[in-house]
């Protein structure tokens, strides 16, 4: 009875273990989700910024 006793603490602590690995993973995967949030928001203001641009110097040259 013993060795079952050891497997199901082996197993629980095999749980706990995946539990936090787990729990570490989901925090690495949001951070790099935010990042390339972050990134195509940034990709996104630039683009509309050099639109804007564009758009002014055609002004100029029309004017």
């Amino acid at each position: 009875m013993e060795g079952a006793e050891e497997a199901g603490a082996e197993i629980a602590v095999d749980s706990k273990d995946l539990q936090q690995h787990s729990k570490a993973f989901d925090k690495l995967t949001d951070r790099v989700e935010d990042r390339q949030l972050d990134s195509s928001r940034v990709q996104s203001a630039m683009a509309t910024i050099a639109a804007s641009r564009k758009v002014d110097l055609n002004a100029k040259r029309l004017s």
